[in-house]
């Protein structure tokens, strides 16, 4: 797994092993920004359900301003901290061991706001409806910010969720990325 683009590119991430964690592959994350690529540039990035950090720290290579990182896993933590370090970027993201829906809460009470939300819960548990509730909720997404859900197909996001404004979804094999902005 490597940095596709900009500052960091070609440089390789750590990933953890086994099938705990699964990254983004690499077509769907070059898929992913050259959809956003307009958006990256100068952005405040939030990753829900990091990983091993690869979305975000793809969005800070490409220029985004900050990122911040949430992942409740400690082990896939400590490889997202090996990752930021490895690329230098300690001085422009954040990670932290919680809850997603807890971390949105203090977020929201921090009146921290994001540009870029992506989120790429476990498939099974079908989140996407929650987390993007508690969005919503906390009030972290800037007005026309836009909010990405990586899910499995069969979880239906196609219509408009908690007053989020449904624009696209993109299919890949049994994964689908839906696309919704802040109105």
């Amino acid at each position: 797994m490597k940095i596709i683009a900009g500052e960091a590119k070609g440089r390789k991430l750590k990933s953890r092993k086994g099938t705990d964690t699964r990254p983004t592959l690499a077509n769907v994350k070059e898929s992913l920004f050259s959809i956003i690529q307009n958006y990256i540039e100068g952005c405040r990035f939030l990753d829900l359900f990091s990983g091993t950090g690869n979305i975000a720290l793809e969005a800070l290579s490409r220029g985004a301003e900050k990122a911040v990182m949430i992942e409740k896993d400690p082990e896939a933590l400590k490889i997202i901290i090996e990752n930021i370090n490895d690329l230098g970027f300690e001085n422009r993201c954040r990670a932290y061991k919680n809850d997603v829906i807890r971390a949105i809460e203090i977020l929201g009470k921090k009146n921290e706001k994001f540009d870029i939300i992506f989120m790429d819960p476990p498939y099974k548990e079908e989140l996407c409806r929650k987390v993007l509730k508690a969005i919503r909720k906390a009030d972290i997404i800037e007005k026309n910010g836009l909010i990405i859900c990586e899910h499995h197909i069969f979880e239906d996001l196609i219509a408009d969720e908690e007053g989020f404004k449904f624009t696209d979804r993109r299919l890949y094999n049994k994964k689908a990325i839906s696309f919704f902005v802040n109105e």
